[in-house]
């Protein structure tokens, strides 16, 4: 072998190991980034011309990742924030229902029954009428404050759609850039795993928010889908926004308004099913609770007689709403409150206790009143008003422990998966050490045969 090559294998191999060591010195640096992946150097036997080695090379820099284990890590931390998200809510609208306690629903209309029992005691009392007037209105009050408490969470989940959906299109944006620069950097034989890292953290926080699928090609970049809609790739980016599509909440494409995602995981999903579905149902089975309410409280009450006002008993006032010019009940439950009739509550007399005209004494009508709590209603599946109530947070407390267990049964399983991950891409310093000591030894020994070449050229010139 001559002097020249020798010196060409030694410099050559001295340049490898020391890219080598670089690149071990890399994922010692980064064994604390979660978002990083470790890189493993592929040796090749340098071959020249005549088929005659010529040293060592790097053949590759792998990215040590495993795909199918990536897919379903973000297939379960997309259904992880999805029943996250589904809590956080649900835990909000059981402080709103606030049963079981003292200010839940349930103790005003109990309270509102027995103030028409205790009435049917002593029909003529005006303290006794006035307390049914209080727990009518204490009654209204807090089915309006329920409901509205509704409609605020419906409002703060369209609020959260919009946040993410603009995080969405961020995240998109992001990834068709970085598949633009490792797109080129890879035509061009330049490895970009850096590039690579960058992009897959924001597919991971992307399946956070909406379930999403992955493809690959030749060039290492990818193309996204956003629920079975193009969202990304190297050569365009999609653009998505929200809107109200045969009353749900829909995920559509801005460049195709018929393009709608089909959502069924991440935070996105639990967004809007509980603003379109959810909320909406608890929301519409308070509304028909209170309608009958309503509707059977003033069916009795309009039977009854008032107390003698100017020497005459009136009758068919109802106790909730208004009669309109031709007789008819209006505005006894409007916007999530119950109104209590102006007549009653300007004067507690046209309160109808009795089924009797000037007959002050009389308490059939209260007593019917009192006993409406224990009345099976058709319109409410044969429930009483109290069973109905309950049958509405059973449903909202079942669906609360479902979002909890489905929370730690997916927990489970991404931590789990996070643990092969780092397992299997992470970097183990233990290790990355002993590849640094193994290249340092390579480079030495190269830089030896330097010195070794150098003594013989010495020694040949000496000659001379």
């Amino acid at each position: 072998m001559s002097i020249g090559r020798l010196l060409d294998i030694s410099v050559r191999t001295m340049n490898t190991y020391q890219s080598a060591i670089d690149t071990a010195s890399q994922n010692i640096s980064n064994a604390g980034n979660p978002d990083y992946t470790r890189q493993k150097v592929v040796f090749a036997n340098e071959v020249g011309e005549k088929g005659i080695g010529i040293g060592v090379k790097i053949q590759d820099v792998l990215r040590i990742r495993n795909d199918i284990l990536d897919s379903q890590l973000r297939k379960y931390q997309s259904s992880l924030s999805d029943s996250q998200k589904r809590s956080e809510v649900l835990k909000q609208i059981e402080a709103i229902v606030s049963e079981p306690s003292s200010n839940g629903l349930s103790t005003f209309i109990t309270e509102f029954f027995n103030a028409w029992d205790a009435l049917s005691a002593n029909p003529n009392s005006q303290q006794l009428r006035l307390t049914v007037i209080q727990k009518a209105q204490e009654l209204s009050s807090r089915f309006k404050d329920t409901i509205d408490g509704f409609s605020e969470i419906q409002y703060m989940l369209q609020q959260d759609a919009n946040v993410q959906v603009n995080q969405i299109n961020d995240y998109l944006k992001g990834i068709y850039e970085l598949n633009q620069r490792i797109y080129d950097a890879e035509a061009r034989g330049t490895k970009a795993n850096e590039l690579k890292d960058q992009r897959d953290a924001l597919i991971d926080k992307l399946s956070q928010i909406v379930n999403i699928s992955v493809q690959k090609n030749d060039y290492g970049s990818v193309m996204v889908n956003v629920g079975g809609v193009y969202g990304a790739d190297q050569t365009n980016y999609n653009q998505f926004e929200v809107k109200m599509v045969d009353g749900q909440l829909r995920l559509v494409s801005k460049l195709d308004s018929n393009s709608l995602a089909y959502v069924n995981g991440g935070e996105f999903f639990a967004t809007s099913d509980l603003l379109s579905n959810k909320i909406a149902a608890y929301k519409s089975a308070y509304e028909k609770l209170a309608t009958n309410f309503v509707d059977q409280v003033n069916a009795v009450h309009t039977q009854g007689y008032t107390l003698p006002i100017g020497g005459s008993s009136n009758t068919g006032i109802p106790f909730f709403g208004e009669l309109n010019s031709s007789g008819k009940i209006v505005n006894a439950f409007v916007d999530g409150e119950i109104k209590i009739n102006s007549a009653v509550l300007s004067d507690p007399r046209n309160i109808a206790a009795s089924s009797v005209a000037g007959y002050e004494g009389n308490n059939e009508i209260a007593t019917r009143i009192a006993e409406l709590s224990k009345a099976k209603i058709p319109e409410l599946d044969n429930q009483t008003f109290t069973e109905n109530y309950t049958s509405i947070i059973n449903s909202i407390a079942q669906e609360k422990v479902m979002s909890d267990n489905s929370i730690t049964s997916n927990d489970l399983v991404v931590q789990n998966l996070k643990t092969q991950k780092a397992s299997y891409s992470g970097v183990s310093i233990d290790e990355e050490m002993t590849n640094v000591m193994k290249y340092q030894r390579s480079y030495e020994a190269a830089s030896k045969l330097v010195k070794i070449a150098d003594e013989l050229l010495q020694t040949i010139l000496n000659m001379v």
